[in-house]
């Protein structure tokens, strides 16, 4: 008698469609995130800190162009406390700088200088950070920026604490010509603020040019 093998074949089929096996791998955790800017930053449990682990530059602004706040040696290291999309990392060095606000009171190494470890992901990337050759003011109170170095004139606009504008020259009369375009605050145009309500950061403010209005 001849013995029929579909069956047999059509069970072996469908036995095959129906075991399915699936690899999941575990994605490891604390691997870095390569964000849009690149650099792979740490994403694991702890605070976000920078370590050194040999000779490094580092720099009052983050710029390799900006004034050297000191070198240090393998084995410095301190929180950070901001990043920049092009991989710079910011840290307050623990010295007094009463009159420095916000952003100016860090310091910064580049990314592929230090160590990094914890949860750098979580720092503040930071959407505006000073140029590293301009001489900035940081208002400690409301202060008012006119269109002419005289207190009758229009106000431009009126800077609070941790709005920033770059100053450009002094007047000979008392009067700091600033450039607001070129500090945070998302305004454009040049105007002027008295001396007296200037609080400056900046290693260029005594070589600023006297200008005229």
């Amino acid at each position: 008698m001849k013995k029929s093998f579909v069956p047999i074949l059509i069970s072996l089929l469908a036995a095959s469609a129906a075991c399915t096996i699936n690899f999941n791998f575990a994605t490891p955790t604390g691997a870095p995130t390569v964000t849009a800017s690149g650099f792979p930053w740490p994403n694991e449990p702890g605070t976000c800190t920078l370590t050194t682990t040999g000779s490094v530059t580092l720099y009052n602004r983050p710029s390799t162009e900006s004034q050297i706040f000191s070198e240090v040696g393998s084995g410095f290291s301190a929180e950070v406390d901001g990043r920049t999309v092009d991989g710079w990392v910011g840290f307050d060095p623990a010295i007094a700088q009463a009159a420095n606000i916000g952003v100016f009171r860090l310091r910064w190494a580049f990314f592929d200088d230090v160590s990094l470890s914890g949860n750098c992901i979580a720092v503040p990337e930071l959407a505006w950070v000073p140029e590293p050759d301009l001489c900035y003011t940081m208002p400690m109170s409301s202060v008012n920026v006119y269109s002419s170095p005289d207190t009758s004139s229009s106000v431009l606009a009126t800077l609070e604490v941790e709005d920033f504008a770059a100053v450009t020259g002094y007047a000979s009369d008392g009067w700091a010509q600033v450039d607001l375009g070129a500090g945070n605050t998302g305004l454009s145009g040049t105007g002027w603020m008295e001396q007296s309500d200037l609080n400056l950061n900046g290693d260029t403010y005594d070589e600023l040019p006297t200008v005229s209005p």
